[in-house]
């Protein structure tokens, strides 16, 4: 069947149309695909042969459906995923970029190295990363690329990546608010970190930033995170507040850390299944704009000192 198959190809190739050669490229693949869970690294050889000869001949087009269809299988053709991988058309690089595990970590590191933003992207969005990337990927990839790093565990950040990172977030509140809340941290910084004092780097106006893209980005509790790092309240506490039906507790807390109302209202309007007639909306800025942020600190403080999570 191979010699059979290894003919068909050398013929769509050399006198082929595009079309004929998108069409066999097809018909290799989902063969492959059919046969692939019982297939030894020794049975794939063939296939890998084949389908590179054929995905080195055909549009672009052809090559990232090829792309998307093998970046998750197991046993993949490792020459063929390489192919893609290399490609300049993120079309045809992504998928194997950020899903394949066939790409060996040296591809990785040099791709990391010399590809452009939207390649960078992509190898951020990997499940693992390796302290050789993201040393490289700190250095090169986009605002974007860098907080999804950060918020992944599995990606792997050495001291000078980490470092690296924290001197971008100096300039970047959703980063900071990021790696305050990422739990693999170099011992170094783990140590500073244990020993640094409450509230001690706290911005307001960065912090607030934060939380307003944390919401937007439909991560709430990362939100909620960072007002309970900056209140000085446990994190249970905000957490009950925003899940509470009246709008009182969470509208202290907000105030408490000097956050404007257009955050209030964007929590509020993030909690599922309570939205708030016109005439509440109304109600809560009235009462938000009444309220001190000394009262609603001491108001906060108090009940978080007595163990009460209701707030206010």
């Amino acid at each position: 069947m191979i010699q059979t198959l290894i003919l068909d190809v050398e013929h769509a190739v050399s006198i082929g149309t595009p079309d004929q050669r998108a069409a066999m490229l097809r018909r290799i693949t989902a063969l492959f695909l059919d046969h692939a869970v019982r297939l030894g690294e020794t049975e794939v050889e063939p296939f890998d042969a084949i389908l590179l000869h054929l995905a080195q001949n055909v549009e672009v087009a052809a090559r990232a459906v090829l792309a998307e269809e093998i970046s998750e299988i197991a046993n993949a053709p490792r020459r063929v995923v390489r192919d893609l991988a290399f490609d300049p058309e993120i079309a045809v690089a992504g998928p194997v970029l950020t899903r394949s595990e066939r790409l060996a970590e040296d591809d990785l590191v040099r791709i990391a190295g010399e590809a452009g933003p939207l390649h960078l992207d992509a190898v951020a969005r990997r499940r693992t990363l390796s302290q050789r990337i993201t040393e490289i990927l700190v250095t090169r990839a986009t605002a974007a690329a860098l907080r999804r790093i950060a918020g992944n565990e599995s990606a792997l950040l050495s001291e000078t990546g980490f470092a690296a990172m924290l001197a971008i977030a100096r300039k970047d509140a959703v980063l900071r608010a990021i790696l305050d809340l990422r739990r693999a941290v170099p011992e170094s910084h783990r140590v500073r970190n244990a020993t640094a004092k409450p509230g001690a780097t706290v911005d307001v106006d960065l912090d607030e930033k934060a939380v307003v893209a944390f919401i937007a980005q439909g991560r709430v509790d990362d939100a909620l995170l960072v007002i309970a790092r900056i209140a000085q309240v446990p994190p249970a506490v905000v957490l009950q507040a925003y899940r509470r039906s009246d709008t009182d507790p969470l509208l202290f807390l907000v105030r408490s850390v000097d956050f404007g109302w257009g955050t209030l209202k964007h929590l509020i309007q993030s909690r599922p299944g309570r939205r708030l007639p016109p005439e509440e909306m109304r109600g809560a800025f009235e009462a938000f704009q009444a309220l001190s942020v000394a009262t609603a600190r001491r108001s906060v403080r108090f009940n978080a000192a007595q163990g009460d999570t209701r707030v206010a």
